[in-house]
């Protein structure tokens, strides 16, 4: 890593000082030889040092966390199959259950356009954005679970 990306990371991750402290902290950092560090690691020996409780850790993409789910199931050790397995049906679960709000939701909207009487296209379009925003929430749900599984895969090491 360069030297102002890695400089530009660890600022990111000292979002939580004042800037003062963040600029005197920066600042033990812009002359080293190497900048392959993780400024996650800095960020949290700074914020311990500093007596703030705080625990900062990298972004992880959505790919990065398919990525690493993928290696867990590679390693073939029957526990984090097992644990993923559970995972996955506890997510489609999840995924229906979610769904039955928007049943009812729907449902009550379509009593009222029947007793106005509204044509068959509104009615249609209705329907279609209804499904458009569930399943958006249900992708956007998929995705956090996804994330926050990898990143549980990725602090345990296992």
């Amino acid at each position: 890593m360069d030297k102002e990306k890695f400089l530009k990371e660890l600022k990111y991750q000292l979002r939580y000082l004042n800037k003062e402290a963040q600029e005197e902290e920066l600042k033990n950092y812009e002359n080293l030889q190497d900048y392959n560090l993780k400024a996650e690691d800095i960020a949290n020996e700074i914020y311990k040092k500093r007596g703030l409780n705080l625990k900062v850790r990298k972004k992880t993409s959505f790919l990065d966390s398919v990525s690493i789910i993928i290696e867990e199931i590679k390693s073939k050790d029957k526990k984090i199959l097992i644990d993923l397995l559970l995972f996955f049906l506890y997510m489609f679960v999840l995924i229906i259950l979610i769904k039955i709000p928007f049943i009812y939701v729907r449902d009550i909207i379509s009593s009222i356009f029947s007793v106005i009487g509204s044509n068959d296209i509104i009615y249609t379009i209705w329907n279609l954005l209804f499904e458009l925003l569930y399943a958006i929430t249900a992708i956007l749900i998929f995705i956090k679970m996804i994330k926050n599984k990898a990143i549980g895969y990725e602090n345990t090491g296992a």
